[in-house]
């Protein structure tokens, strides 16, 4: 009877604890689950506001991106193209006249970018600089397979909130049981309990879809935050599509790092490895075709290979297996884009530009700062293969 009571209370106690925990994680799955109500709200807000606002869509940015977008489209005359390695690129690194939208999602691969302008060609004639990340380091200038068409016209506010996909009530129960929940959970209820007005702070995680307005460390921007996780730092986009990476930690040593990119286990190294070094030839042929159309009608093409962590590059430069793989790969562009007279630009050597370790985020993420130094400069000497300078034809002045 004694060790019968005792187990009573024991699930006595592990329900009265357990509970109220699964019912604020089934709140906090509701919250942040509609993606497409968050990135509507973020991107109202941002139009409104010119703020900084964060959403959390797994990785899946390209709805919100989107929507910006068309948002944006009547103010700008270029956009860039491609994934997160391009993200911290911002209007204030480009010409002065140039007014820009940075569409880049993550994990968007160089095909989505070729099928994203050449619907921009035809939809978006005021937009006059296309600008085009080329990444080896993660395998997207290699990935075979034709561009698909892509349709990037504003999304229909009821009818893509009518396709929500709910998840089941038992999986969204079994999700909040789950241990990253639980922890995740403690943390924001430690958060909540160091507020300074923890009643206030409790609404605006569990009782609203986005956290209230507040200042950006900046001094000069506002900041509101869509789901319930990375809230206050000012960890998202800008109003010219340029991410923050604010809440990211930096690279502290980049030996071990690059010790590792190298290995043939690597996706690095498995970039080189499955091709040689060799470019897709179809994606180079569709980026022809798009630099052609764009030239006779006065507009810009230009294709950046994004900086990788000080020192990377070289190391794969030395080793004696890849480095003949990349020496192909930049021997490859390099001869197509003299051929074709197309503005490409490689700055996989980031320490040539004084970029230091701390400027990344990993071996493949600059930040802010790293582009800053790199373009720095760059407008007044940038050149076409043949020795043309870039801004003589693509307009605007530094």
């Amino acid at each position: 009877m004694k060790h019968k009571r005792y187990l009573l209370w024991m699930l006595l106690l592990c329900s009265l604890t357990l509970l109220p925990a699964i019912a604020l994680n089934l709140v906090l799955l509701r919250n942040e689950g509609d993606i497409k109500a968050m990135s509507f709200a973020a991107s109202d807000w941002q139009q409104q506001t010119h703020g900084i606002t964060f959403t959390p869509t797994l990785g899946n940015n390209g709805f919100f991106k989107t929507l910006r977008l068309n948002d944006r489209l009547p103010e700008i005359d270029t956009v860039i193209f491609g994934a997160s390695t391009a993200m911290t690129i911002d209007n204030g690194m480009l010409p002065s006249d140039w007014r820009l939208y940075n569409f880049t999602q993550s994990g968007s691969p160089l095909r989505n970018s070729i099928a994203q302008v050449e619907y921009l060609t035809t939809h978006a004639p005021d937009i006059q600089h296309y600008i085009i990340m080329m990444d080896w380091a993660i395998d997207f200038i290699y990935m075979p397979g034709e561009p698909l068409t892509v349709d990037l016209s504003r999304p229909d506010r009821q009818k893509a909130l009518a396709q929500k996909n709910t998840p089941s009530f038992l999986a969204l129960l079994q999700e909040s049981v789950s241990y990253p929940r639980m922890s995740k959970l403690w943390n924001i209820l430690r958060s909540i309990a160091r507020a300074d007005d923890p009643q206030d702070a409790f609404r605006q995680y569990f009782l609203q879809l986005g956290s209230d307005e507040y200042q950006c460390p900046d001094g000069k921007s506002l900041g509101k935050d869509f789901g319930v996780y990375n809230r206050g730092y000012c960890n998202g986009f800008r109003h010219d599509g340029s991410a923050t990476f604010s809440d990211y930690t930096r690279v502290s040593t980049a030996r071990a790092l690059i010790v590792g990119a190298t290995s043939s286990s690597s996706m690095y190294a498995k970039a080189l490895l499955h091709t040689k070094g060799v470019p897709e030839q179809k994606l180079l042929d569709r980026l022809a075709a798009i630099d052609a159309k764009l030239k006779k009608q006065n507009k810009t093409l230009i294709l950046i290979m994004p900086p990788l962590l000080t020192g990377m590059e070289q190391a794969f430069m030395k080793h004696p297996q890849l480095s003949s793989y990349l020496a192909t790969t930049k021997q490859h562009l390099g001869a197509w884009s003299s051929e074709h007279d197309i503005a490409l630009f490689d700055f996989g050597q980031s320490e040539r530009y004084d970029c230091q370790t701390d400027e990344f985020l990993d071996p493949h993420h600059a930040v802010q700062s790293c582009y800053q130094k790199i373009f720095s400069g760059f407008w007044e000497s940038a050149r076409y293969p043949s020795g043309k300078p870039l801004l003589t034809t693509a307009g605007g002045r530094p």
